[in-house]
C-alpha cells in the first residue's frame, strides 16, 4: 500500500510538472502570437476586457478615439503613485484609453463627472457629459480612499489631453489630470472584447 502511495505521488508529481511546462509553452506561444498580430490585452474594467489592436501612430489626435497610453509619471502624478503603491496596476504596463479633450479645449471637473467644451473658458464648461464620468471616493470594499485631480475648470494647453475611460472605478485623468501628448503611443482598436465587462465591478458612491 505505501509503495503504491508512493507510485501515484510520484506521477501525481510528474504530471503537475508536465502541465506547468504545458501552461508556459502556451503563453509564450500566445505572446508571439499577439506580439505578431499586434493585439494588447486588457484586463482592466476601465474600457471592455478583451483584445485590442494597435493600429500605428496616433497623431493627429482626435477627441473621441481610443488610444494606447504610456502611464503618466508617478513623481508628478500623486493618484498614479498611490495605485502603483496599492498595485491597481501594473508598472510599466500601458493602457487603454479614449481622448475626451484636445489642446485648445475646456474641461470641468466635478464630482459627478466630467464636461468637455470647444474652445477656452474661465468659467464652469456646460459642453456634453462623459457618460459615467463620476469621481469616486473609495476603491471597491471602501479599502482606500482615492486621490482625484482637483475640481474645477481646465483649458488644455498646447501638448496636453484629457484621458477618459467609461467603465466603472475607471482609472482616467479625472484622477491624475491632463496628460502630454508624448504619453498617447498607438491609436487602438476592439479586436475581441466581453460586452458590458466594464461595469463589472459594482460602484459604491
Amino acid at each position: 500500500m505505501k509503495r503504491m502511495s508512493v507510485a501515484i505521488a510520484k506521477r501525481l508529481l510528474w504530471w503537475s510538472a508536465w502541465a506547468i511546462v504545458g501552461v508556459l509553452v502556451l503563453n509564450a506561444v500566445a505572446g508571439l502570437w499577439m506580439r505578431h498580430e499586434r493585439l494588447v490585452f486588457n484586463d482592466s474594467t476601465c474600457e471592455p476586457i478583451g483584445l485590442y489592436g494597435l493600429l500605428g501612430s496616433p497623431f493627429p489626435l482626435h477627441d473621441g478615439e481610443m488610444v494606447e497610453v504610456e502611464i503618466p509619471g508617478p513623481a508628478h502624478h500623486p493618484a498614479v503613485a498611490e495605485g502603483l503603491k496599492y498595485r491597481w496596476f501594473p508598472a510599466g504596463q500601458p493602457w487603454i484609453k479614449e481622448i475626451a479633450a484636445l489642446p485648445g479645449q475646456t474641461v470641468t471637473l466635478t464630482r459627478s463627472g466630467v464636461r468637455v467644451c470647444s474652445g477656452a473658458s474661465a468659467a464652469p464648461c456646460h459642453g456634453h457629459h462623459l457618460p459615467n464620468s463620476h469621481v469616486d471616493r473609495w476603491t471597491p470594499g471602501h479599502h482606500h480612499r482615492i486621490i482625484h485631480y482637483p475640481f474645477g475648470t481646465y483649458h488644455l494647453k498646447d501638448g496636453q489631453v484629457w484621458l477618459y475611460a467609461p467603465g466603472n472605478y475607471a482609472f482616467d485623468s479625472s484622477y491624475y489630470g491632463p496628460v502630454p501628448e508624448q504619453n498617447i503611443l498607438q491609436r487602438a482598436a476592439p479586436w475581441w472584447t466581453i460586452p458590458g465587462s466594464q461595469y463589472w465591478l459594482k460602484r459604491g458612491d
